[in-house]
């Protein structure tokens, strides 16, 4: 544990703006791997993935805020705990990373919080998008739901023009 607290720390204190999704996706379930110690049964994780994922770079700590929030507004408030879903969907020209929680049951509202996280995220990947990935947040069947979209261009590629 105290290794997958190391790495996580080495992420955002250095590195590059961007690493390959892969390594994002790696963060982020190590992130939640020390929450499922914490949480125990009260966590539900679900991973969607391709078999093979895309060649694509992301900014760096795009995701894992993301599941940080889903944790700390959806499962931790929530007596009964609850789920998290990470999927992965890919198509011809974008690749869409969902993130998805329950919303904490007994009618609690989740605290909005100071929303740095998704502000950040959000920036962070407008930019390194040159404007072309976006994140899109909603409500939708009880559950939150924060979708990171982004051009499917392969690492070491310039974007393409349209």
């Amino acid at each position: 544990m105290l290794l997958d607290l190391a790495d996580l720390f080495r992420a955002a204190l250095s590195g590059p703006r961007e690493i390959p999704l892969k390594d994002e996706l790696a963060l982020a379930q190590r992130y939640l791997e020390i929450e499922a110690l914490r949480f125990g049964t009260r966590l539900r994780l679900h991973w969607q993935l391709p078999d093979t994922l895309p060649d694509v770079l992301v900014p760096t700590l795009s995701i894992q805020p993301l599941v940080e929030n889903a944790i700390r507004h959806g499962v931790e408030p929530s007596a009964n705990g609850g789920a998290v879903d990470v999927t992965v969907l890919l198509d011809a020209d974008t690749v869409r990373i969902i993130i998805r929680n329950d919303l904490p049951s007994g009618g609690k509202q989740p605290a909005s919080g100071h929303q740095v996280g998704l502000i950040s995220a959000r920036e962070r990947i407008l930019a390194l998008s040159q404007g072309r990935g976006h994140l899109d947040t909603e409500v939708a069947g009880g559950r939150y739901v924060a979708t990171i979209t982004l051009p499917a261009q392969t690492t070491g590629q310039p974007p393409t023009t349209r």
